[in-house]
């Protein structure tokens, strides 16, 4: 299909991937996700395509519209209306991947801390630990996390250990005694992997002396 250099033949493009993304075929439907994002990305209709997709019956066409959407970059306001729901999705990968969507809205993704902070009780230990790093690119606005995120200290999977050490030291206000005392507590516990106690260091640090994000 020649959609290169002709107008015309794009809008035909579009037009086809539109029935496809509705076709029988669930691979069919996955496809056209896909596909939207090369040919489709400016077209509103087809932006709509994809966000009707979102709650197809099977899960990796919702994933690929999903991944989609992220691509086209839709407006902030349409994330966290119609990605942030997908936080409670049936199938891991398209929970993960909304966290990543909202995540890259940045301080713009403030409205969605609340469920965000819910989803870091997640069954999947990716998702949680996903999660927990969307939160300190929020910043200041997932202040309200910080105590969901002092329980993910004790997570079993040591990323997300790691994930919510980062995010505490990027968010927690300096007053916030609690999230210092845990960080304290996680920085001296020999127990810990190193790689946690040092991040653990390095929280404490930015909250009080530095403005700077932990890498």
């Amino acid at each position: 299909m020649d959609i290169q250099g002709n107008p015309g033949s794009m809008d035909k493009a579009v037009v086809q991937l539109l029935c496809d993304i509705k076709d029988d075929d669930c691979h069919i439907r996955f496809a056209a996700a896909r596909t939207l994002g090369d040919v489709g990305s400016f077209d509103p209709v087809a932006q709509d395509a994809l966000l009707d997709a979102l709650k197809d019956k099977i899960w990796f066409v919702r994933l690929a519209a999903l991944q989609t959407l992220r691509d086209i970059k839709p407006e902030p306001a349409i994330v966290i209306d119609r990605i942030t729901p997908m936080l409670k999705d049936d199938h891991e990968d398209v929970r993960e991947y909304a966290a990543l969507t909202i995540g890259d809205l940045g301080h713009e993704a403030a409205p969605a801390a609340i469920p965000l902070a819910e989803a870091l009780s997640d069954s999947v230990w990716y998702v949680r630990s996903t999660v927990a790093w969307v939160l300190g690119e929020i910043g200041p606005g997932a202040r309200d996390s910080c105590s969901r995120l002092i329980s993910c200290l004790n997570d079993d999977d040591s990323q997300v250990r790691l994930n919510a050490v980062r995010s505490l030291g990027m968010i927690t206000p300096i007053e916030d005694t609690d999230v210092l005392l845990a960080l304290e507590e996680l920085a001296s516990d020999k127990n810990q992997a190193e790689e946690v106690r040092e991040k653990a260091h390095k929280a404490i640090s930015r909250v009080m002396k530095t403005g700077d994000k932990i890498n």
